[in-house]
Parts: C-alpha cells; structure tokens; sequence
C-alpha cells in the first residue's frame, strides 16, 4: 500500500505540469496566436515579403532568439522582455498601425509569465537572412553610380521626335515594337499646360488666342510667357511644400501655431518664381544661416530657408527631454534622406538598413550634425518645449524707427507707471478707498446662485478671491440673489461690483426689494465703473431692520458677458459724513492725475496705431553651442549608448574631395555643400524625377521618394541620367528642365486609350500615350474661384497671425482656425495639423506629418459627396452663373460657350451643345436655377476634375 501511495505522489508534479502545460498551450491558441497571426506576420514571419528587425515571431525558437534589438523575451519574465515593452509603446511602437487594447496586452504579459508556452517549436527562416554591408558592392547598385551622358539613340521614325527627349523615349517604345499615339488635341494641351505650370486653367483670351492659332510657335510662347508668371511659383512652390512637411502648427500632442512658418512658404515660392539653382536651394535649406550673405535680402532669404529643418510634427510635451531631441533629429535625417536623396536614412536608426547599403554608423554620422544643430530652445510653459527663432536682419531705416519707436514707448510707459503709483497712493488715502472697509460688502460667494455661473480672475481688478461671469450662455436662466441684513433702518446707496470692459453686456438686468417696493435697472458694464473702477452705484433707497434687502442680477436678455464680483450698501448718514470729512485737495489731485494717465494711454495708443513693424524673425535653427560627434544609441534607445561615431555622410554616395567638417562647426555646411555638389549621384537624379512625375503623372523612378532596393527601377534609365546631367549644366535650373519636358512631343501626346499597346505595356511605363492626372485639391478650389472672377491673386501673408499659441481654445472668445476664410490662392491657406480642410482632407492633400514627393490618387464616395452636396461648390456655382447672366452674350449658345470655357478650358462638343441647350430650355427648372445647375454638373463631372 505504501509503495502505491509512493508511486502516486510521485507522479503528482508530473500531472500537474501536464495540466499546467494544456492550460498554457490552450491560453496561447486561443488569446496569443490569434493576435501574433492577424497584427505580426505580415512584417515578422517566413512569410513576410520584408522581414523587419530581423524578427520572426511565427515560431518559439524565433521569439526567443529575437531579431536586431537582442532577445523579445524571457520566459516567466514580463519586466524584462522587450515583446511587452513593445506592446505597451514603452520602447519600440508595435504593432506600427496602434496600441493594442489593455486587455490584450495583459494576455501576453499573462502569457510570459506562465512560462511563454508555445507549440511552434520548429525554427523557421526567413529567405533573406541579414548580412554584413559590403560599400564596395553597395556602391554598384545604379542610384549610387554618378550620373552620366549617354549618346542619344537612333530611332526607326526620325520625323516623329521633336528633342532629345523623344529620341530616349521612342527608342524604348520601338524595342518593345511599339508606337505611340496621336498628338493631344489642342484644347487638351492648353489645358494641360495650364494647369501644370500655374495650377490654373488657361484664361478665355487664351483658349480663343491659341485655340485655333496657325503660328508654329503659339504653344511655346504659351510655355514661356506661364513660366514668367507668378502663378508658375505659387504652384511649383506647392509640389515642393509637400516635400519640405510644411504645416502652419506643430500638430503631435501640442498643437502650437507656427506664427513664421509663412516666410518660409513664400521663400520657396519666390525661388521657384526667380529660378534660383536647385542646388544653392538645397544649400540654403540645410545650412543657408551659415554662408555668407552680400544684402539685407540675401541674409534674410537664406535664414528663412532653414525651416525645411523645422517643420516635422513634434512631441513637444515629452517629459524625456534627450528622446525628444534624438527624436527631432531623427525627422531631420529621415527628411534630408528622402527630400533630397531618396533614401529612408531613417530606417538606420536602430540597426544597419536592411535593403540598402547604409550602416547604422552613417546615420549617426550624420544625426551627430543635426544633434549640433539647435532646433529647441527652452520651455513654452512647464514640460513643453518651444523652439528655436532666429531674428531677421533689418534695413537701417527699419532698425532706426524700430529704436525710435521702443525709446518713445518705454518713456511713455514708465510715465504712465509713475502716475498710476501717485493714483494708487492717493486713492489709498481718499474717502473712496475708505468706503471699501465701511458700509456692509458682500462678495458673490456669499450669493445665492441659479444656473452655471464661471468663476475667474481674469480681470484682475475685483474683491475678494474672483468674480463670477455666465459665460454668454443660457441668457435668462442664470442669477446671482444677494440677500443682505441692514443694521438699521434708513437710507442706504446700493453699489454693484464688476470689472466693466469691451465685450461685457450694455443690459445687465438689476432688481433691487427695498421698503416701498421693487426697482428693477439696466447696467452698462462695458464701461468703468466710477468708484475705483470697480463699483457702480445703483440708487439710494429706503431699507429696514427687519425686513432682508435682495438685489437680483440676471443675464436675461443680457448682449454680452454678464459679471457680478460683490454688492455694497452704505448709509447715505455715513456717506455724508466721510464726504464731510475728505480732503478736498486730495480729490483734485486724484482727478488731475487720472485725467494725466489718460492722456499719457492715449498718447502711447496713438503710438502704437502708427508703430514700425516689429523686429522680424524666421522658424529657423541655430548652431548649438555645443557641437561634436555622437554615439551610436544602440536599439535606437537614446539611455543606451555605443561607439562614438565621426560626424559625416553617408559612405556608400560619397565622392572624392567631399566637403570637410571643420573644427567648431556643426557640420550642417559641409553636410549642404555634399548635398548640393555636382558629383553627388542622388541629388540631380532624384530632382528631375520629381519634375518628370509632376509633368508626367508618374516619375521614370515611380517611387519618387525611395531610390533604394525597395524602390522601383528606372524605367528609362538613360534618359534620367541624360536628364541629371543637362540639368547640372544648365545651372540647376528648373524653368529650362520644365520647358525642356513640356517642349516635347511625349509630354504633348494623347491620353486616348489603345487594346493592343494597353496589353503591352498597360502600366504605360513606356510612355505611349499620356497619363490622366486628378486636379490637386489647390486646383480645384482655386479654379471655382477664378471661374466667379473672385479669385484673390494677392501674394499671401501670414495665415496665423490671430492665433496665440495653440491654434485652439487661444481665448475664451476663440472659435479655432478659421479655413477657406479667404479668396486668396490655396497655397496662402493655413495649413493646421490635425485641423486640415474638408477639401484638402477629401482630395488628397499631402500629409504634414511626412515627405511627400508623390500625392495619393485616390477616388472614394466621399470626393462626389463633396462635390454633388458640399456648400463651396454649391455657392461657386450660384456665382457662375449670375456673372453669366450679367455678360453681354446675346444667346444661350454664346453663354454656353462661355461657361464650358470657363470651367473646362474649351468650347463644348456638338453633342454637349444639345444636351446642355436640351436641358437649359426645359420646363422643369426657372432659367437662372438651371444654369445653376448645369454650372455644377460641369465642376463636378470628370471633365474638370481630371487633366487629360
């Protein structure tokens, strides 16, 4: 018996373990492979196309070992295992599209504890294991090879090219055995001109100039003429605003308006408008505050172009204060990388770049610039970090005025305190100021209150702790009943107390119970009150011992802030007396210097109306005072220091004779320079990708802002080089490369479909016809307001300038941002983070957040919501059509005519002049109605919203 009892015993730990292990492998099934599957395989599994930081989770053996940032976790463990961490956005941010629900990340730490058990104990591999970075064979790879001219080939049909362009093209088309399509009909192409150099249609003297024109060189002088405008700046300006992340507010978790970001804006503007070398644009924009300067407008221009390093979205409430540093140059990197280069510099941050040939220790060779480089500068208020501004230089006359101004001001104010001290003092001694201790005063906490009533101290002269106000809601169902004992019976001056200023109620209603019954008043309280400017006396009336006074203020009615800070009674007895007793000397004086400071604000307002611009400053970053090399921070944890790496570039595009750092700089000139030379193999080439994709509809390297392994291949490989090179010796110049496009016949192709080159090549990477390309949302906006005549051409200003600092909730009559509040270009609209408009939300606006060289296509419900119901196009059409209706055109023809041109840059077709005269003439709507009506079908119907 007891050797069976023995034998159970024994074997109890064992049982329990199998039971334990069920109960494990059934929690993991059923609450952590589902979750593993659905949120983590699709970048950490066998399976997965990109295997990111070197992590498979789709086995135990996989979890174990980890991937780049060492093991994900230790069984029985949470604390120390990084898959947790991760989940819970303490280190990494996984999985990438959000934080998993709480109760899901209780499952794993659950899950770790029990001891991590998992069935998959199979060790899967991934097909692209990580390797070591070979430069020398990094640098093979086409992007990193310089940019070199090619002879231009030899084409079958010699008569179809018009330049050089076509030659590449066409050569390409003729090895696939392809042709390409007609010439665009001449509509088609002024249109399209239009709009790719000015972002507007062509005008109605335009469309009836050159629409039938037999001069050979109309549509090049067309060209020329759109270029010299200043519209070509403002659009051009745009597609580089996307690059450079530019937002009028912070956006992340304090959304701080960027009152100066507006410089920056019409800077870039100006150099697309003056065709300033892209590669002194890109100098300027890295490093433009430390190169030398000829002029105050030099100077100027080269501090503001240094926003392009400002304007990533940034946490500016994170308490770590060294993560938040690493992680604003973290963004510079990435957006240097891809703006000019290409590259996901980024994606080294944490481990050497998979894809590409960028170690780690590049990345923080040139993170270790940037960290020298001042981008914060101190506190907002506690725990948010403001950034950097950099004053802007002035002109002699402007300093001179400026001066002129502050030493008449500060003379003005230091009187204006000298007598508001004397006042005081005065004050102090006078009869008036003793009546605040004499008399009966009842502060309004003692007051019975109905309705939400807000306390305050914003106005800082009141009694007692505040004042409270109804905050201009529910008018009549708020009061404040004072109800006050007399001491005896008699008659006494009722005094309210309220701090009276603009904005404050002309109506307040009063209601006073006194001995022969009731008074109800009116009181202004947007003016002063004349007792210390603070109480108002309301009338002297009959009170009795016995019988409690109640004054009631209520806000019925009321066309303003309603406030109510305390009520005073004082006996006329004791009022006599106190008057019998001043000093009648201290009255005069109190009345001269008070009429003294009225004069003396008045002055300083008259001063101020006609004060000399402020001293400018630009959003622009500075040299950090301390400058060096950093370490490699291993995990990309900022706590968790490496190696020291020299501050530099990246290897594998770098040139012999680059730029060196020198002693006591940052390193961002010589960082600029690199970027900027000639030699450089990534910057021309991605540049004139950009200009091909903007004129094109897809760019020869069609993922314009990743020239990596990742990316797409060129598919004219020849042509972008030839493009690179011509561009360099042509000074950089954008106009000549734009002209150079825009001149040629492939760019002046048809968009006409065609079954057979379609199964050839139905991507048209080839190019035998034209792409379709959606209007811009700044397009489509901007053409409803030019098609009324209301479009402002007016150069912009700044956008923000009525904000304070947060673009929201600045005051308490602060209704936020105000979108679309102009007529003036899209371009000059705010830009707000979090807070874009519902048209540039609706078609497809660049992201503030990131580069964005390549605008989303998309084609949702929404945009034809938008465009059937939304009030903006329903409001332009109404206008359309009441300036048709003013035109001196003699038949609904010529007003048809008239309006197709106006909205869709051409005359209509036949078939369109029937229907549209069909449906003008029919009984069903009144005239005006109707063209209404047709004026809307035009703007929403594909025709105007995509360029042929």
């Amino acid at each position: 018996m007891r050797t069976c009892t023995a034998i159970v015993f024994l074997f109890v730990p064992f049982v329990s373990s199998l039971a334990d292990d069920r109960e494990g492998l059934d929690f993991f099934e059923k609450k952590i492979r589902p979750v593993l599957v659905k949120h983590c395989y699709e970048c950490h599994s066998a399976d997965s196309e990109a295997l990111k930081g070197g992590l498979l989770v789709d086995s135990s053996p996989g979890l174990l070992k980890g991937g780049d940032s060492g093991p994900s976790l230790v069984q029985g463990k949470p604390d120390e295992s990084l898959l947790l961490d991760a989940l819970k956005f303490e280190s990494f941010e996984m999985p990438p599209a959000g934080k998993l629900p709480d109760e899901v990340i209780a499952d794993f730490e659950r899950w770790i504890a029990m001891g991590a058990p998992d069935p998959r104990t199979e060790m899967v591999k991934h097909a692209q294991s990580t390797q070591g970075i070979d430069l020398e064979a990094g640098r093979q790879f086409w992007a990193f090879q310089l940019p070199e001219e090619h002879v231009v080939p030899d084409v079958q049909q010699v008569d179809w090219p018009r330049n050089w362009i076509d030659q590449f093209i066409l050569h390409r088309l003729e090895e696939e055995s392809l042709t390409p399509v007609a010439d665009a009909e001449r509509e088609t192409l002024l249109r399209r001109i239009a709009y790719d150099l000015t972002g507007l249609p062509p005008s109605p003297n335009d469309v009836e100039s050159l629409l039938y024109s037999d001069d050979e060189n109309a549509i090049d002088g067309y060209i020329d003429r759109l270029l010299n405008s200043p519209q070509f700046g403002e659009h051009w300006g745009r597609h580089w605003l996307d690059v450079a992340r530019y937002a009028d507010s912070n956006g992340g978790d304090f959304n701080a308006t960027f009152h100066n970001a507006w410089r920056y804006r019409n800077y870039v503007i100006d150099t697309f408008n003056q065709d300033r070398p892209y590669n002194e644009f890109v100098i300027e924009q890295v490093a433009g505050d430390l190169l030398d300067a000829d002029s105050v407008e030099e100077r100027t221009r080269q501090i503001v172009a240094t926003g392009f390093l400002m304007f990533g979205a940034k946490m500016l409430s994170e308490r770590d204060k060294e993560k938040l540093r690493m992680d604003v140059v973290d963004e510079q990197v990435t957006a240097i990388g891809k703006g000019f280069m290409g590259m996901t510099l980024g994606c080294a941050r944490c481990h050497d770049h998979k894809f590409d040939p960028i170690p780690t220790t590049d990345y923080y060779a040139i993170a270790g610039i940037l960290r020298s480089t001042q981008t914060l500068d101190g506190e907002i208020q506690k725990y948010v970090s403001n950034w950097t501004r950099q004053p802007l230089p002035m002109t002699p006359e402007h300093e001179a005025s400026l001066t002129a101004y502050n030493e008449a001001a500060g003379r003005l104010k230091k009187s204006i305190k000298g007598v508001e001290a004397k006042l005081k003092s005065s004050e102090a001694n006078s009869s008036q100021s003793k009546i605040l201790k004499q008399g009966i005063l009842v502060d309004d906490s003692k007051a019975k209150l109905i309705g939400d009533w807000k306390k305050s101290t914003y106005s800082k002269n009141f009694i007692g702790k505040g004042y409270i106000h109804d905050d201009q809601k529910d008018r009549g169902q708020k009061k404040a009943i004072f109800t006050i004992d007399v001491p005896k019976d008699g008659e006494y001056e009722v005094r309210l107390a309220f701090a009276g200023t603009n904005g404050r109620a002309t109506n307040v209603p009063v209601t006073i119970r006194h001995a022969q019954g009731e008074e109800s008043l009116k009181v202004d309280q947007s003016k002063q009150a004349p007792i210390l400017t603070m109480l108002k006396p309301l009338g002297r009336f009959q009170f009795l011992k016995e019988k409690p006074v109640v004054v009631e203020i209520s806000n019925k009615d009321a066309n303003g802030y309603v406030l109510v800070d305390a009520i005073q009674l004082v006996s006329v007895e004791e009022l006599n007396q106190l008057t019998e007793e001043d000093d009648t000397g201290l009255l005069a004086e109190i009345e001269s210097l008070q009429k003294q400071l009225s004069q003396l604000k008045a002055e300083l307002k008259e001063l101020d109306a006609n004060a000399p611009p402020p001293a400018p400053k630009a959003l622009a970053v500075l040299e950090e005072k301390e400058q060096g090399d950093y370490f490699v921070c291993i995990r990309g944890e900022h706590r968790n220091l490496g190696p020291k790496v020299t501050r530099g570039f990246l290897k594998v595009a770098n040139f012999e004779g680059a730029p060196e750092i020198e002693d006591g700089q940052s390193g961002r000139l010589a960082l600029a320079k690199w970027l900027g030379d000639a030699r450089h193999p990534l910057t021309a080439r991605v540049y004139v990708n950009r200009v091909w994709h903007h004129l094109l509809g897809a760019g020869l390297v069609r993922s314009v802002d990743n020239f990596g392994h990742l990316g797409e291949r060129p598919t004219h490989p020849l042509l972008l080089d030839q493009l690179a090179v011509k561009f360099i010796e042509h000074n950089w110049s954008t106009k000549w490369l734009v002209r150079e496009i825009l001149t040629s016949r492939t760019y002046q192709l048809s968009s006409q479909y065609d079954e057979q080159r379609w199964q050839a090549d139905p991507e048209n990477r080839l190019l035998w016809r034209a792409h379709r390309k959606p209007l811009p949302a700044e397009s489509i906006r901007d053409s409803m307001l030019l098609a009324t005549e209301e479009l402002d051409f007016s150069p912009g200003g700044p956008p923000v300038a009525n904000l304070g600092t947060l673009v929201t909730q600045n005051t308490p009559n602060d209704k936020g941002v105000k979108l679309d509040s102009t007529n003036i270009r899209t371009v000059y609209q705010p830009v707000i983070r979090n807070e874009l408009s519902s048209l540039m939300r609706v078609f497809d606006f660049a992201d503030p957040d990131f580069v964005s060289g390549q605008r989303a296509h998309t084609t949702v419900p929404t945009q034809a919501l938008w465009m059937l119901n939304g009030p903006f196009i329903a409001e332009q059409s109404a206008k359309v059509a009441d300036r048709l209706n003013q035109q001196k055109l003699s038949t609904d023809s010529e007003k048809l005519e008239r309006l197709y041109v106006v909205i869709l840059g051409r005359p209509p077709s036949e078939q369109e002049t029937e229907v549209s005269l069909e449906f003008l003439n029919s009984n069903e709507v009144k005239a005006n109605e109707a063209w209404t009506d047709l004026a809307h079908a035009l703007f929403a119907s594909s025709a105007f919203r995509m360029l042929d």
